[in-house]
């Protein structure tokens, strides 16, 4: 057969994880399903039991022996609507950005008339089943995409389309097919931003006792922690291990990216002077379980001193929640200007540091202000 290969080793191993990568959605859980059954007696469907829940799958997961066992991912039904008992043949195939990588399918199986039959992501890879994919043909331009799951232990990041259809083994005629288009992510790295850098002797000032604190993941879901350092320690390592003066467990969000989180104006205050290091985790599902990615720790020092009116910081945070670029090009229409000192919303005077907890609130939210105009 052209463009296709006998199963290796390595093949068999592929195959277990490419079956189970369904459970590799983006932590937005959006998968596109449809259905089409051309046989009016042939039914297939396919139910979703979690996709969008598992972030990442190991290839380890899905040996039916490993302890533990994979997880329910998702669930498919055979149904035969006619009077007759009929021969069916479900296959898989799976395809990247870049081409089709794999198919597989199952022995010949008998279905009753007027009798449906399930099964799950488990059944496919156990052995004995009568739904075990035992027949495996790789594209040609798999090769490489292979070679790459089997050093990593995972699916790559990238959308992939999924699809399982029932053929008739005597014709090869397809009678139904479902699909599946979902993103691999991977969410494995938490990238810190602000405020603060790597332990240092001399740290960065934060002026806010409110920051805003930022970082970086693809996943969804965070454990955040902000501890103190206490005379001795020499290290990030080290100032995590003391009592948190703050933590915050379970910071869900919808979505991906950049992540902002404000220090609540109701927790303990930040101390001027005070030397404090913070870190975040990532909880990540998988097919075993949840399981977390630890940024790298940064560290600051709350300022001792402040300006006295402190719109230099609220000038700052403004640059961050206006589009880029607006300030520098209201900055000229200001020349000539001198501030009143007083701020208003909607008429109602703030003072400069309750616009800029209301600022960091609105940034943590992810919100953005655009059109800003100049009223003389």
């Amino acid at each position: 057969m052209s463009g296709t290969r006998r199963p290796t080793f390595g093949s068999w191993i592929l195959l277990g994880v490419l079956l189970t990568t369904f459970a590799m959605t983006a932590p937005t859980g959006a998968t596109a399903q449809t259905c089409d059954n051309e046989d009016p007696e042939i039914e297939l469907g396919l139910v979703d039991l979690g996709l969008s829940a598992v972030g990442i799958f190991y290839l380890s997961d899905f040996r039916p022996a490993a302890e533990g066992g994979a997880a329910p991912l998702f669930r498919f039904g055979v149904g035969n609507l006619g009077a007759g008992a009929r021969e069916l043949v479900l296959g898989l195939q799976l395809e990247s950005e870049s081409g089709p990588l794999f198919s597989a399918a199952t022995d010949p199986f008998t279905v009753e008339g007027g009798q449906t039959l399930s099964g799950s992501n488990l059944d496919l890879a156990s052995s004995g089943s009568m739904f075990e994919m035992s027949k495996l043909e790789m594209s040609d331009t798999a090769d490489d995409l292979e070679s790459l799951i089997l050093q990593l232990g995972f699916l790559p990041a990238g959308i992939y389309s999924i699809r399982l259809n029932l053929t008739d083994p005597a014709s090869d005629e397809e009678l139904s097919a479902c699909f599946i288009t979902f993103t691999v992510n991977n969410p494995r790295a938490v990238d810190l931003i602000l405020p603060g850098a790597p332990f240092v002797a001399d740290l960065p000032a934060e002026g806010s006792p409110f920051p805003l604190f930022q970082w970086r993941s693809e996943a969804a879901r965070f454990d955040f922690r902000l501890c103190p350092v206490l005379p001795g320690d020499a290290s990030g390592e080290e100032v995590m291990g003391n009592e948190p003066i703050h933590e915050h467990l379970g910071i869900d969000t919808a979505f991906t990216g950049t992540h902002t989180w404000l220090y609540p104006p109701g927790a303990e205050p930040l101390v001027a002077g005070g030397r404090y290091c913070w870190q975040v985790e990532a909880i990540v599902p998988t097919s075993s379980g949840d399981i977390t990615f630890s940024s790298e720790i940064f560290c600051f020092e709350m300022a001792t001193t402040r300006a006295a009116s402190g719109f230099d910081e609220l000038l700052d945070l403004l640059s961050q929640i206006l589009p880029p670029g607006t300030l520098d090009e209201l900055a000229p229409r200001l020349e000539g200007f001198r501030s009143t000192g007083e701020v208003a919303v909607n008429g109602e005077a703030l003072s400069p540091a309750e616009m800029m907890v209301l600022i960091r609130t609105l940034l943590s939210a992810g919100w953005q202000v655009g059109n800003p105009e100049i009223e003389e």
